[in-house]
C-alpha cells in the first residue's frame, strides 16, 4: 500500500502537521508515502504558496526518526508555469528530492477553485483551455517526474457533469500524453478525484491510453490534505491498474522511478 501524494501544514493549504499525517499513513496500512508539499508561485488569492523548505526538511527528518517502520519519501507538489521555469528549477535543483509532481493549477491565469472564472467562460472553453495549458507545461517544464491529477478542473466545477473525459478531448489529451511518454514522465492516478468527481484524476480511459502509447510509470496518490483521507481509495486505485494492464505502481528515489509489482 503506497500513498504518493500527501500535504501537511507545510503546505499552504493544509493546518495539519506532518507528525499526524505520518500517524494518519500508519494508521491506514501503508507501508511507503510520499509528502507533496505545495510550491507555486504568484497564484492569485490570499494563500501564498511558497514552501520553507528548510523547515519542511527538517520536519521530515525528525519524522523519518519518529516513524521507523514507514518509508517516507521527500517530495514537493510543484506548479507548471513556463514563466517560472528558472525559479522553479533553482529550487527543486538545490534539494535532494525524491519526487516532484509536476500540477496544472491555473486556467487562463485564475485558479478554478474560485467562481469568478466559471461565470467568465463556457464549461467547454474552460476545459479546453486547460488541457492546452497542461500540454503547453508539460511540454516545456522537466523539473517534474509525474504529472499531477490531470482532471483537476473538473474538482471545482459547478456543473453536475464536471468530469474530464477522454472521450471529449481525444487528441488534446493525447498530446499531454505523448509528450509524458516521449520525456519519460509518469502520470499520477489522484485519487481525489473520487471524492469530488466521478472517477480518478485522470478517469481510467485517459490512464488506459497512457499505458496504449506506451507508459509505464504511474504512481497513485490521495492528494490528502485531511488525516481522514490518507491512503484514500489507493486500494482501488491498484485494481484500476491491474485490470488496465499496469503491472507496476511506481515510487521514487531521487527522481528515479523505483517499479513495485501490483499484487
Amino acid at each position: 500500500m503506497i500513498d504518493y501524494h500527501i500535504h501537511t501544514a507545510f503546505s499552504a493549504d493544509c493546518d495539519v502537521p506532518l507528525p499526524r499525517m505520518a500517524q494518519a499513513a500508519c494508521n491506514a496500512g501503508l507501508k511507503e508515502i510520499c509528502f507533496t508539499e505545495h510550491i507555486d508561485f504568484d497564484l492569485p488569492g490570499d494563500i501564498d504558496f511558497c514552501l520553507d523548505i528548510k523547515a519542511y526538511k527538517e520536519g521530515f527528518g525528525r519524522a523519518v526518526n519518529d516513524f521507523p517502520a514507514l518509508n517516507m519519501r521527500f517530495g514537493i507538489e510543484a506548479g507548471l508555469d513556463i514563466a517560472a521555469i528558472e525559479r522553479m528549477e533553482a529550487i527543486i535543483n538545490a534539494q535532494e528530492i525524491d519526487c516532484v509532481i509536476g500540477s496544472q493549477h491555473l486556467v487562463y491565469g485564475k485558479d478554478p477553485f474560485y467562481r469568478d472564472i466559471w461565470d467568465m467562460y463556457t464549461q467547454r472553453d474552460i476545459y479546453e483551455q486547460y488541457l492546452r495549458a497542461c500540454a503547453e507545461c508539460a511540454a516545456a517544464c522537466d523539473y517534474y517526474d509525474v504529472y499531477g491529477h490531470l482532471g483537476y478542473i473538473g474538482k471545482f466545477c459547478p456543473y453536475e457533469d464536471n468530469l474530464l473525459r477522454f472521450s471529449d478531448h481525444k487528441d488534446a489529451i493525447d498530446e499531454i500524453l505523448k509528450t509524458l511518454v516521449a520525456k519519460g514522465k509518469g502520470l499520477e492516478i489522484n485519487t481525489n478525484g473520487l471524492i469530488m468527481t466521478p472517477d480518478t484524476m485522470p478517469e481510467r480511459p485517459i490512464a488506459a491510453r497512457y499505458r496504449e502509447l506506451g507508459g509505464e510509470i504511474v504512481t497513485i496518490g490521495s492528494d490528502a490534505h485531511h488525516e481522514a483521507t490518507v491512503g484514500h481509495a489507493v486500494k482501488e486505485a491498484l485494481h484500476m491498474l491491474k485490470d488496465i494492464g499496469f503491472r507496476y505502481v511506481c515510487a521514487f528515489d531521487r527522481h528515479k522511478p523505483r517499479f513495485i509489482p501490483i499484487p
